[in-house]
């Protein structure tokens, strides 16, 4: 078991020797700077919906809705351009540089190398997702400060909601970490492509045209009737966690696809990768 997560540190070490593992944190931290800006000169979008719903306006556009906000409108988009960036680079980019055939001289199994990668992927994954979160947070308290309520609004799963400061902290801690583990479905579609043979920008750009896709057709209104065979709509399962009633059947059930989606990719990908001669 030592031995183990001794390769998983070294998996992680590599991943975070690379530069453009922290192209992701680098955009959202610019893009922060962006939005801090807008929001000093024009104000918060928010404040016409906090006005209309009859609350105060004051109390309600705190740290937590500046978080909020700053999250709904850039997590998919960014995000998912730089997991696929970093999945879709993790096996094909080893077997394009000629690092694969030196890995599997050693006495390890490829299904062990691949697992210990494609944990990587997901850790990889949940910290950026937490990263965005949290520094999103600093923003709202550098613009705002602390304390106040929580409006919190997700249009997917029609979740519009105030809280009081407490609850909304603890609410939308819960959220970001089922945020995480939705986000990690990206991260496994393109850990799945990079495991044939393709080349890296290849995995990362047909992973990530692949979600693009989902989303459009999810917004567009193309697919209402068909919603439950799209990804997106699963991944949306983590706003049922900021209602202040959960509907935990639904929730529980996207959760459930998510999960069955990231290890019916990884068996996919490993099942592809087993079968390849990649040492002649």
């Amino acid at each position: 078991m030592m031995l183990f997560f001794q390769q998983w540190r070294g998996e992680l070490l590599k991943l975070f020797a690379r530069r453009r593992t922290y192209l992701g944190f680098g955009a959202f931290v610019l893009l922060q700077t962006v939005l801090f800006l807008l929001f000093k000169k024009f104000g918060f979008p928010a404040q016409r919906f906090i006005a209309g719903s009859g609350e105060n306006v004051d109390y309600y556009l705190s740290a937590l809705t500046v978080a909020s906000f700053v999250m709904s409108l850039s997590i998919f988009l960014l995000g998912a351009l730089f997991l696929t960036l970093v999945a879709g680079d993790i096996v094909a980019k080893e077997e394009e540089d000629g690092h694969m055939r030196l890995l599997l001289a050693r006495p390890v199994s490829r299904f062990r190398l691949l697992f210990l990668k494609y944990l990587t992927c997901t850790c990889y994954t949940i910290f950026l997702v937490q990263f965005h979160a949290w520094s999103s947070f600093l923003l709202g308290v550098i613009l705002r400060g602390w304390g106040g309520g929580f409006f919190a609004v997700v249009p997917e799963v029609s979740v519009v909601v105030f809280y009081e400061w407490s609850t909304g902290l603890q609410k939308y801690a819960t959220s970001c970490m089922a945020l995480g583990f939705s986000m990690t479905v990206i991260s496994s579609f393109a850990f799945c492509l990079s495991c044939f043979r393709i080349k890296p920008a290849a995995a990362t750009i047909i992973a990530l045209f692949y979600m693009l896709v989902d989303f459009i057709l999810r917004t567009s209104g193309f697919m209402e009737h068909y919603e439950h065979l799209l990804i997106t709509k699963h991944m949306a399962s983590w706003g049922y966690l900021l209602a202040e009633t959960v509907d935990w059947p639904l929730a529980l059930r996207g959760f459930t696809v998510l999960g069955a989606a990231n290890i019916t990719l990884f068996t996919l990908g490993y099942a592809v990768f087993q079968s390849r001669d990649l040492k002649s």
